[in-house]
């Protein structure tokens, strides 16, 4: 398992002070003379409480084998800046030393947040879920980790890019084989195809949703759930899916879900008025059942903890805003969790959006064009190409490099 190399963090301050000592004791560090940089960080803690500072004298316990001592800085780095994500990788690798992977992999989700393009997090994640046997969530950090890490030519790297490429490869050759038998009407064979399409790559959502309608038109409503709920895992804002749901769990009488998927189903129908009259009218009637039946709503909170308490975060999430659905008045003591999770498995956006603003604001209004490239040129690296995000950047990064010549 990879750890966090901070040998060559160095605390940058305007301070010459803290700066001098900050030279000394990164030396004194890469000398393996653990015992006299610590005491010089323990000094600096006159000039500065930067976190940073509390993640060095953290990692000179743990070369002293101090390792609860190391801990205590740790949590004490991320106590003054809850976004340090040095802190929260390092604590991540303590838990996983101790065999407690739940709390490494919350710690290393925690580190993506800041900072969603750290190599290491995304292969420690990886790592993690394989162990746990959660496929799709080992492959998404796998094919993150092969987006961000700065060194593409060392063995490990090739080696996961090698089983990564073949994988989707082999992945999309059974999906193209199974859509041709689907089309020949042979559903055995497509069956077969797409099961072993999703066993080589499970991130391909189309691969759930042909087998969550092979599955369907078969009456196997059970199996269809199953793997139409892995396709919105992968594309959790497609309406089809989510309508799909909405009618399977209907079939089935489990009206608690039912409810809930037609109810997020009405955004997507609101400007089509008899779709959503359909929708609505159908709610209002399945309304009652879950009024006379309060278990199926406290069913939902429970398998929301239980999956979190587990790390299937979008288990967890799936039923928080499920829970939310069905007792509105409890929103307000579950949004901040529901936001938490959605940054754990999405934590590119919310730093897209924070670059995109601080970058137009430093075009626009401040005229600082090289600032504000850093921003631009951050968004490229987090976004996918092709999307708004990435072009917009790309078109504002080359305005910004113009002025600047």
């Amino acid at each position: 398992m990879s750890k966090i190399d901070t040998s060559n963090h160095i605390i940058i301050t305007n301070n010459d002070t803290e700066s001098d000592l900050a030279a000394v004791a990164q030396n004194l560090f890469n000398e393996q003379k653990y015992e006299q940089a610590l005491k010089i960080y323990s000094d600096m803690l006159l000039y500065s409480t930067d976190s940073d500072l509390y993640v060095k004298m953290g990692t000179c316990f743990e070369k002293m084998g101090k390792q609860e001592t190391a801990l205590e800085y740790w949590e004490k780095a991320i106590e003054v800046d809850p976004m340090n994500s040095n802190a929260f990788i390092n604590l991540g690798n303590y838990y996983y030393k101790k065999n407690k992977l739940e709390k490494a992999i919350s710690y290393w989700l925690a580190s993506l947040i800041p900072m969603p393009e750290e190599p290491t997090s995304n292969l420690n994640l990886a790592v993690a879920y394989t162990i746990k046997n959660f496929h799709t969530e080992a492959f998404i950090y796998y094919e993150r980790y092969l987006r961000f890490a700065q060194d593409k030519t060392n063995e490990k790297y090739l080696s996961i890019k090698k089983k990564i490429d073949r994988n989707k490869k082999l992945g999309n050759d059974y999906l193209k084989l199974g859509v041709q038998y689907q089309a020949y009407g042979d559903n055995l064979s497509a069956l077969k195809c797409y099961t072993r399409a999703a066993g080589y790559c499970p991130i391909f959502s189309k691969i759930h949703l042909n087998l969550g309608s092979l599955y369907y038109a078969d009456k196997n409503y059970e199996e269809s759930i199953k793997h139409w709920t892995n396709a919105l895992y992968l594309d959790p804002h497609y309406p089809k899916i989510i309508n799909n749901l909405a009618i399977s769990y209907d079939i089935l009488q489990k009206y608690d879900y039912a409810y809930c998927y037609y109810t997020r189903y009405q955004k997507y129908v609101s400007q089509n008025a008899e779709e959503y009259e359909k929708v609505v009218t159908r709610c209002h009637k399945i309304k009652p059942v879950l009024n006379a039946n309060p278990y199926l709503v406290t069913n939902h909170l429970d398998k929301a903890k239980n999956a979190f308490a587990e790390c299937r975060y979008f288990e967890a999430l799936n039923e928080f805003k499920n829970y939310v659905i069905l007792e509105p008045a409890e929103q307000l003591n579950y949004m901040d969790l529901i936001v938490k999770i959605e940054q754990y498995l999405n934590p590119d956006k919310a730093v897209i959006e924070s670059c995109m603003r601080q970058g137009v604001k430093l075009e626009e209004n401040e005229k600082k064009y090289e600032e504000a490239s850093q921003y631009f040129a951050r968004v490229l690296v987090l976004a996918h190409g092709g999307t708004h995000e990435y072009n917009e950047a790309k078109r504002r990064l080359g305005i910004c490099i113009q002025h600047s010549l």
